[in-house]
C-alpha cells in the first residue's frame, strides 16, 4: 500500500503506453485464468462428479465475498481498534490461492495415502478424518507456491506486483486480523460447499469439514460461528429441497 500511495503523491505511475507492462498484466491474467479450470482436488477424491466439482476460482470468489460481507455488515469493536480494512480483506481473499494457478491444488494428505476405490470403507474412514499437512509437505507446498508467485508477478507494474505479493504473504503468515478472518472464511466456504454437495448426494464423505468448523480454535470469530450456524440451517435437507423446487418453478 505504501508504494501505491507514493505513486499517488509523486505521479510516478507506469506509463499507460508502456507495452511491456501491459503485456505482463495480460500474461498474469491469462495464467491466473488457470484457476477457472482447476478443480479442487479434495472434492474429486470424495466422489463429487468432475462436471459438478467447483474450481479454485469458484472457491476464491465466494471466500472473498463471504469475508467482505461479514466484516462490512457486522463490524465489532476490535475491528475498529485494529483498523481492520474490508477492502484489504477482499484483496487477501482474492490473492490467497493465486499460486495454485501454477503450482496446482495439493491436498493436505499424500495421494498415495488415500485407500483405493476398491476399499470403500477404508477410503471413507480416511476421508472423514480431519486432515493436516505434516511439516515436510507444508514446507514443500510453501516453496512451490513462493516460486509460483514469482512467476505470476514477474514484470507486473510495481504497485500491482508488490500489493498482490504482500497480500498473499500476509495470508500465509497469518499475522494480521484481516488475514486471520480470511483464513476462517476459507474454512467456512469449504464447509458450505461440502453441505451443498451433501444435499445432492448424502453418501459423500464430508464429515471432516464439519469437524473443522465445529472447533473453536479453527473458527474463533463469533461472527463466523454465527454464519456457520446459519449455513447449517439453510443447507439442511428440507431447505435445499425448497431451493431446488424454486429453481424448477422458474
Amino acid at each position: 500500500m505504501e508504494n501505491h500511495n507514493q505513486a499517488e503523491t509523486t505521479g510516478e505511475y507506469p506509463d499507460p503506453d508502456d507495452g511491456l507492462e501491459w503485456e505482463a498484466i495480460a500474461r498474469a491474467l491469462s495464467a491466473i485464468g488457470n484457476l477457472k479450470r482447476l478443480p479442487r482436488t479434495g472434492w474429486l477424491d470424495r466422489g463429487v462428479p468432475a462436471l459438478a466439482t467447483e474450481s479454485v476460482a469458484d472457491h476464491s470468489f465466494r471466500v472473498a465475498l463471504m469475508a467482505w460481507m461479514v466484516v462490512t455488515t457486522y463490524p465489532i469493536s476490535s475491528d475498529r481498534q485494529t483498523g481492520i480494512d474490508p477492502a484489504r480483506v477482499m484483496l487477501i481473499a482474492l490473492a490467497h490461492d493465486l499460486p495454485e494457478a501454477v503450482a496446482g491444488d495439493p491436498t493436505p494428505y499424500a495421494p498415495e495415502d488415500v485407500p483405493l476405490d476398491s476399499e470403500p470403507d477404508a477410503r471413507r474412514r480416511f476421508l472423514e478424518q480431519r486432515q493436516e499437512r505434516d511439516p515436510a509437505r507444508a514446507a514443500e507446498k510453501r516453496l512451490a507456491e513462493q516460486a509460483a508467485m514469482v512467476r505470476l508477478l514477474d514484470g507486473l507494474p510495481v504497485a500491482v506486483g508488490q500489493q498482490l505479493g504482500a497480500a498473499w504473504r500476509e495470508y500465509e503468515e497469518q499475522t494480521t486480523p484481516e488475514a486471520r478472518l480470511v483464513k476462517q472464511a476459507d474454512r467456512l466456504e469449504t464447509y458450505l460447499q461440502s453441505r451443498e454437495y451433501l444435499a445432492a448426494d448424502p453418501e459423500l464423505p464430508m464429515g471432516s469439514f464439519a469437524r473443522q468448523v465445529e472447533d473453536p480454535v479453527t473458527l474463533p470469530d463469533e461472527r463466523m460461528r454465527t454464519l456457520r450456524d446459519a449455513i447449517e440451517r439453510i443447507t439442511d435437507a428440507s431447505a435445499m429441497d425448497d431451493v431446488t423446487q424454486l429453481h424448477r418453478d422458474e
